[in-house]
Protein backbone atom coordinates (compact mmCIF):
# COMPACT_ATOMS: atom_id res chain seq x y z
CA UNK A 1 0.00 0.00 0.00
CA UNK A 2 2.42 2.62 0.50
CA UNK A 3 4.23 1.91 -2.68
CA UNK A 4 0.83 3.29 -4.22
CA UNK A 5 0.71 6.29 -2.02
CA UNK A 6 3.82 7.55 -2.89
CA UNK A 7 3.39 6.68 -6.83
CA UNK A 8 -0.14 8.68 -6.25
CA UNK A 9 1.74 11.72 -4.75
CA UNK A 10 4.31 12.18 -6.81
CA UNK A 11 1.72 12.26 -9.81
CA UNK A 12 0.00 15.91 -8.93
CA UNK A 13 3.87 17.55 -9.35
CA UNK A 14 3.97 15.96 -12.86
CA UNK A 15 0.64 16.44 -13.93
CA UNK A 16 1.38 20.11 -12.74
CA UNK A 17 4.59 20.80 -14.61
CA UNK A 18 3.57 18.85 -17.33
CA UNK A 19 0.22 21.35 -17.16
CA UNK A 20 2.96 24.32 -18.11
CA UNK A 21 3.09 22.94 -21.63
CA UNK A 22 1.27 24.35 -24.20
CA UNK A 23 1.04 21.74 -26.78
CA UNK A 24 -0.25 22.76 -30.36
CA UNK A 25 -3.07 21.15 -31.61
CA UNK A 26 -1.21 21.12 -34.81
CA UNK A 27 2.83 21.90 -35.94
CA UNK A 28 3.51 25.47 -36.20
CA UNK A 29 6.00 27.59 -37.71
CA UNK A 30 7.89 29.94 -36.99
CA UNK A 31 11.26 31.57 -38.36
CA UNK A 32 11.37 28.32 -40.71
CA UNK A 33 11.28 26.08 -37.63
CA UNK A 34 8.43 23.60 -36.74
CA UNK A 35 7.28 23.60 -33.24
CA UNK A 36 4.75 20.87 -31.33
CA UNK A 37 4.58 22.83 -28.22
CA UNK A 38 6.42 25.23 -26.08
CA UNK A 39 7.38 24.76 -22.09
CA UNK A 40 6.15 27.59 -19.79
CA UNK A 41 7.43 26.15 -16.72
CA UNK A 42 9.71 28.73 -16.00
CA UNK A 43 6.53 30.89 -15.07
CA UNK A 44 7.59 28.47 -11.52
CA UNK A 45 10.88 30.63 -11.30
CA UNK A 46 8.91 34.18 -11.81
CA UNK A 47 8.62 36.77 -8.99
CA UNK A 48 6.61 39.57 -8.66
CA UNK A 49 9.25 41.84 -9.75
CA UNK A 50 7.88 40.22 -13.35
CA UNK A 51 4.35 40.83 -12.56
CA UNK A 52 5.02 44.49 -12.18
CA UNK A 53 7.29 44.40 -15.56
CA UNK A 54 4.11 42.88 -17.14
CA UNK A 55 2.36 45.14 -15.92
CA UNK A 56 4.39 48.52 -17.64
CA UNK A 57 4.57 46.93 -20.69
CA UNK A 58 0.79 46.77 -20.54
CA UNK A 59 0.40 50.64 -20.03
CA UNK A 60 3.66 51.36 -22.56
CA UNK A 61 1.30 49.41 -25.19
CA UNK A 62 -2.11 51.51 -23.69
CA UNK A 63 -3.93 48.64 -22.36
CA UNK A 64 -5.42 49.50 -19.16
CA UNK A 65 -7.30 47.04 -17.57
CA UNK A 66 -7.85 46.32 -14.34
CA UNK A 67 -7.38 42.95 -15.10
CA UNK A 68 -5.07 43.04 -17.55
CA UNK A 69 -3.23 39.87 -16.61
CA UNK A 70 -6.60 38.44 -18.16
CA UNK A 71 -5.86 39.50 -21.52
CA UNK A 72 -4.03 37.77 -24.42
CA UNK A 73 -1.59 40.56 -24.88
CA UNK A 74 0.00 39.85 -20.78
CA UNK A 75 -0.15 36.17 -21.58
CA UNK A 76 1.77 36.61 -24.81
CA UNK A 77 4.41 38.80 -22.65
CA UNK A 78 4.31 36.48 -19.97
CA UNK A 79 4.91 33.39 -21.81
CA UNK A 80 8.22 35.40 -24.28
CA UNK A 81 9.88 36.43 -21.01
CA UNK A 82 8.94 32.55 -19.58
CA UNK A 83 9.91 30.82 -22.21
CA UNK A 84 12.81 32.70 -23.84
CA UNK A 85 11.01 33.14 -27.30
CA UNK A 86 9.97 36.34 -28.83
CA UNK A 87 7.23 37.81 -28.39
CA UNK A 88 6.26 37.44 -32.41
CA UNK A 89 5.95 34.19 -32.26
CA UNK A 90 3.10 34.32 -29.40
CA UNK A 91 1.78 36.80 -31.83
CA UNK A 92 1.84 34.59 -34.46
CA UNK A 93 -0.15 31.69 -32.64
CA UNK A 94 -3.69 30.63 -34.45
CA UNK A 95 -6.51 32.09 -32.44
CA UNK A 96 -7.23 29.00 -30.93
CA UNK A 97 -3.77 28.45 -29.99
CA UNK A 98 -3.85 32.06 -28.34
CA UNK A 99 -6.72 31.69 -25.93
CA UNK A 100 -5.35 28.30 -24.91
CA UNK A 101 -2.10 30.39 -23.75
CA UNK A 102 -4.35 32.76 -22.24
CA UNK A 103 -6.00 29.97 -20.42
CA UNK A 104 -2.75 28.63 -19.16
CA UNK A 105 -1.21 31.79 -18.13
CA UNK A 106 -4.36 32.96 -16.16
CA UNK A 107 -4.88 29.87 -14.29
CA UNK A 108 -1.21 29.67 -13.30
CA UNK A 109 -1.96 32.84 -11.67
CA UNK A 110 -4.96 32.20 -10.24
CA UNK A 111 -3.88 28.52 -9.05
CA UNK A 112 -5.85 26.61 -11.74
CA UNK A 113 -3.83 24.33 -13.98
CA UNK A 114 -4.00 26.19 -16.94
CA UNK A 115 -6.50 23.58 -18.96
CA UNK A 116 -9.57 24.96 -19.02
Amino acid sequence: MEEIKATAAQEPAEDQEESLILKFRKPYMFEGKEYTEVDLSAMEDMTAEDLCAMGKIMTKLGIVNPVAEMTVDYAIYMAARASGKPVEFFKGLPPKEGIKLKNMVTGFLYGGDGED
